[in-house]
Order: C-alpha cells, then structure tokens, then sequence
C-alpha cells in the first residue's frame, strides 16, 4: 500500500478516535493500559484483537500499541474532543510532545526545570528506552490539565526510528519557543 502523508496522518486521527471509543468499555481499556511500554511481542488479548486491524496497514505497531495505552490512561470526564477536521488547525500547528511540556511549565512554573530534563533525557533515548518511560510523563502532564495531541505524538513515534533528529528537533523547539523569556 502507497501511503501518502495526508493518508497516515487521517489515519492517526481516526485511530486515536477508535481507541476512545474502546475505552468506553472498561475491560478493554484496562487491557489496552497494560501495553504501557511493552514490545509489539508482548501484546496479546483483546489489545491486539482490537488494533491489529487498524494498524497493519500502518506499520509502526509499536507506537500504535504505545499510544493506545497512553490514550487509555485518560479519565473519559477529562478528555478533550478531537476537533471537526474541517476546523482543525494544519498538522504542524497542533501541539507535539515538545509544546505539551511548555504547556505543563506554563501551568505549573515550578516545573520548568524538571520538564526540561525530561525532555533533554527523552531526546537522548532509542526507541526501546522512550517507549516505556511515556507513561509516566503521560500521566504526569494529563495531572497537570495538558492534553497531548496522541495522533501528533502517534505520527512522531512511528518516525523515530527513521528521522529521529526531526522529531527531536521539533519536541525540542517547540518547548523552547514557548517558554517565557528569564
């Protein structure tokens, strides 16, 4: 399948759509919570009953599988609606990982120092050691009112392994940007 970049990035959208609505169902979304961090090998049961469709065609199993469980840590009262594709701001609009931590340090002053670190740590990990350290810092910013934009953070995911230093440099520009000047 010939894939253009406006294919996978409705793709993204949708699955993230898709998986919001398997965790209505809390036996699911419970499952989908334990591929927190686990290599494509470990995931089974209804995790993998559920996405494997969606996200065959796609490639990038693993963050597909990472950003489920990420999505599943969300409260149903708490989460933001996607907006209509028709009013959505363009691709490189939305928030990425980088702008959702400048989000957090705005929220919470006192936190520019740890989430830089964060971010200066995360830069520097592979693939095998990013994706279980996301939960964490998923839960930390969705504590603190900030809604990562999960198709953006999917898209990011699935090219690290192949333009690494363009998501890094993203993340990292975005937070930088955005934090006020000392």
């Amino acid at each position: 399948m010939n894939l253009t970049t406006a294919d996978r990035r409705a793709h993204y959208d949708d699955f993230v759509v898709h998986v919001r609505d398997l965790c209505t169902t809390p036996r699911i979304r419970a499952d989908l919570a334990k591929c927190r961090g686990r290599r494509v090998e470990q995931i089974s049961g209804e995790a993998r009953r559920c996405l494997i469709k969606q996200i065959h065609p796609y490639g990038a199993q693993r963050a597909h599988y990472t950003v489920a469980a990420l999505i599943a840590l969300e409260r149903p009262a708490h989460r933001i609606p996607q907006p209509a594709s028709d009013s959505a701001p363009t691709w490189h609009q939305r928030p990425n990982l980088g702008a959702t931590l400048a989000d957090a340090v705005s929220r919470r002053p006192a936190s520019a120092s740890p989430m830089d670190r964060k971010l200066r740590l995360l830069v520097r990990l592979s693939s095998d050691l990013l994706h279980p350290r996301l939960p964490g810092l998923a839960g930390l910013l969705l504590q603190t009112g900030c809604h990562p934009d999960w198709a953006v953070l999917l898209e990011d995911l699935a090219l690290w392994d192949i333009s690494t230093r363009q998501v890094i440099s993203r993340w990292q520009d975005s937070f930088y940007l955005a934090l006020p000047d000392d």
